[in-house]
């Protein structure tokens, strides 16, 4: 009889290979969590990234057109009234600024949240390690 206990193992025995089983499977989950996680960072930099290049360049491109631009009426309107193009270009430019900035902020406040996808699927692991031990008394 106790040779056919240790060859299928006695309680603590099985208890310890669940509580290993249970162990490698949050491992797994953890190691999958973390590659999304990863992911998502990668990504997210890539398009920071690419997004601040491309705005950098816009922008200078941008300024050096609006002042030439500027300088141009300015100068065309030198002999007549140049305060007062002077005056204008100068307001245009900041009123530019403003709905540029306006944009951004808007752009910044709608932004969906950093890591959603990891943060979702942490939360349904939760609700399902939640629900499994709820089931079990």
């Amino acid at each position: 009889m106790e040779n056919s206990t240790r060859s299928t193992g006695g309680p603590v025995s099985r208890l310890l290979r669940s509580l290993g089983n249970i162990l490698a499977s949050l491992v797994d989950v953890g190691q999958t969590r973390l590659e999304l996680l990863t992911l998502e960072l990668q990504a997210e930099i890539r398009r920071a990234a690419g997004l601040l290049a491309i705005a950098f360049f816009t922008l200078f491109f941008a300024g050096m057109g609006c002042l030439l631009a500027g300088l141009t009426l300015i100068f065309a309107f030198w002999d007549s009234q140049r305060i007062l193009v002077s005056i204008l270009v100068t307001a245009f430019f900041f009123l530019l600024a403003s709905l540029g900035a306006w944009k951004l902020s808007s752009q910044l406040r709608n932004k969906p949240p950093i890591l959603a996808d990891t943060l979702g699927e942490l939360r349904k692991d939760s609700d399902r390690l939640r629900s499994g031990v709820a089931k079990e008394p």
